[in-house]
């Protein structure tokens, strides 16, 4: 990994990476920490010779698997925040109500639904991100398909706007 690879990690890939942890640990401080400390992580590993081959998967593994562990930590702050609601920049990626049911999903459901959806990962990816099969990521990301249809009330057998008779 070399400074061109971390640039570009930087303007492409960093600030989808802290917003998909931040949907996940609720908190956009965590989740900027969380990646910060994986990046560095992960350069110093390439010092020590190790190969990275996808840095944005890697350090999204590795800072989800931070970020559970600062939750667990940070209890007390999380409760705090959702009552404060300061998560005012999440919401440029996305509507609140949307924001709101994907934060009421189970955490393995919110996982595969921010990497699937918002980083847009493959299955195998996915699979490879949160350490599951992807069989497991695909019934999960059903399960969190219709969990969310339900929240936001969507019918996926609706009329299309465009099939409508004009009156």
């Amino acid at each position: 990994m070399d400074e061109v690879t971390i640039k570009v990690f930087l303007r492409e890939d960093y600030p989808r990476v802290v917003a998909a942890v931040a949907l996940v640990s609720g908190s956009r401080p965590t989740a900027e920490d969380a990646v910060q400390e994986a990046l560095l992580r992960a350069w110093s590993r390439s010092e020590h010779g190790e190969r990275i081959e996808s840095l944005a998967a890697w350090t999204t593994t590795v800072a989800l698997n931070l970020s559970r562990s600062g939750i667990r930590r940070l209890a007390a702050e999380r409760k705090a925040h959702r009552r404060v609601k300061t998560s005012a920049d999440l919401t440029v990626w996305m509507a609140e109500d949307v924001e709101r049911a994907v934060a009421s999903l189970p955490r393995r459901q919110r996982e595969v639904a921010v990497l699937r959806y918002l980083l847009d990962l493959d299955t195998r990816e996915t699979a490879a991100a949160l350490g599951i099969s992807e069989g497991a990521v695909k019934s999960t990301l059903a399960k969190a398909r219709t969990a969310l249809g339900e929240a936001l009330r969507i019918d996926d057998e609706r009329e299309d706007v465009n099939d409508r008779a004009e009156p």
